[in-house]
């Protein structure tokens, strides 16, 4: 809301302003861990693989569940919480080996910060703008992140 008081009607966002929305960051963080669109990879051997004294042939499949390490409990306090909070005291983005929403290494999107910026402009608008109510729903993990209920909600526009 203070950003949006800053700005003028006929002012355009800039980047300093999408770098100040932190906390922003950190809703966005926190529910791409808890309810990332790509929960597993899959990837082939090309030669014989030793992992902490565990042998993957050459030509096996590995699945790589990302959603089991973002909900895992050794990884992240009370896993099942959504809490925006916790980025503050964890690097959220390229350095945390247990958050991988967008890939990583050499497979890293490219499109993370584009995306990252999408979302900000998106919710911006949509807290800034707009009140809603949420019906009681349940998340479904597999085999897909989703709603039960597909997550009813009314919406009033704080204008009117």
């Amino acid at each position: 809301m203070e950003l949006k008081r800053n700005k003028n009607c006929s002012d355009g966002y800039a980047w300093i302003d999408y770098l100040s929305l932190q906390f922003t960051q950190n809703v966005i963080s926190e529910t791409l861990r808890m309810a990332n669109i790509v929960n597993a990879i899959w990837r082939k051997a090309i030669k014989d693989v030793d992992i902490k004294g565990y042998l993957i042939p050459k030509d096996w499949c590995v699945v790589a569940s990302l959603t089991s390490v973002h909900l895992d409990g050794m990884n992240y306090e009370k896993p099942f919480e959504f809490d925006p909070w916790r980025w503050e005291k964890i690097e959220a983005g390229t350095r945390n080996n247990c958050f991988t929403p967008f890939g990583g290494g050499q497979r890293l999107c490219p499109g993370i910060e584009l995306s990252r910026l999408e979302l900000s402009i998106f919710l911006h608008h949509l807290v800034t703008t707009y009140r809603w109510v949420a019906e009681k729903d349940e998340i479904i993990y597999f085999p897909t992140v989703k709603m039960k209920r597909k997550l009813p909600i009314s919406v009033t526009n704080l204008n009117h």
